[in-house]
């Protein structure tokens, strides 16, 4: 075999490790929803629950997450009628008005109607077991407290009426109904925002993401420049004084 094949073969390989490497440190060789980083920013506390219950393996973490991606990133979801909107919003304050003489009962009031305007939205119904996997991908910032009111509530009560599993505190209770509350806000207002599925607003809170980094890399850039600028301006400054000094004293010099 010529040297020049040689090189060609080993030039080659090199290039293959360097792909398999790239692949493997962006997560799993699924690049985009697959990086582990991406999957961390995009999922935030739903990441580090999801990696508690796998015993810190942060492979089976990104691969669990990355799948549910893949099945509910894309999902058409209805936007929420002005007329829908009144009847859940008086639904809520009526349930919050409860919670004073009730706690339990309006913790499960507030877990039914969240799985009410989840399936009327488009995600899985509350009794299905892909319901809250759906909504993480979509809202997994608040999804937490709606799954901690649905876990004080006893899941084969009735609609609207459920008591909670066991005797709870008040103050656990409210803390429950407060989260359960984000979830809710955010099925109501994301009509105003439109349809768009999650995959396409991960990518444009990464590129706002990217975009604030780079603002405040150029804004530390120009203080650094400026800072740059002062000192070059004072040095200058000293030395355009002793110079002048300088001339100063050699003209005295020169004078009879």
């Amino acid at each position: 075999m010529s040297t020049g094949a040689t090189v060609a073969i080993v030039v080659v390989a090199l290039i293959v490790l360097a792909l398999i490497a790239t692949l493997v440190m962006r997560g799993d060789g699924t690049g985009g929803v697959g990086s582990g980083a991406r999957l961390k920013h995009r999922f935030g506390p739903e990441y580090d629950r999801v990696l508690e219950r796998h015993d810190g393996d942060v492979k089976a973490t990104r691969a669990e997450l990355a799948e549910r991606v893949k099945r509910h990133g894309d999902l058409e979801l209805r936007p929420v009628s002005e007329q829908e909107r009144e009847r859940y919003t008086a639904d809520w304050t009526a349930l919050q008005a409860r919670f004073v003489d009730e706690p339990g009962a309006a913790v499960g009031q507030a877990d039914a109607l969240i799985g009410e305007i989840a399936a009327g939205r488009g995600f899985p119904a509350a009794q299905e077991p892909e319901h809250f996997d759906a909504l993480s991908v979509h809202h997994p910032h608040a999804v937490h407290g709606y799954r901690q009111a649905h876990t004080l509530v006893d899941p084969v009560g009735a609609p609207g009426s459920a008591a909670p599993q066991k005797r709870q505190s008040t103050e656990d209770l409210r803390k429950a109904l407060l989260g359960a509350r984000g979830l809710f806000d955010e099925l109501m207002t994301e009509s105003a925002r439109g349809t768009k599925n999650a995959t396409e607003r991960a990518d444009e809170a990464d590129e706002a993401d990217e975009a604030d980094e780079a603002v405040v890399e150029h804004d530390a850039a120009a203080d650094e420049d400026a800072k740059e600028g002062g000192r070059r301006g004072a040095l200058g400054g000293r030395f355009a004084a002793l110079s002048g000094g300088r001339r100063e004293h050699d003209d005295a010099d020169e004078r009879p």
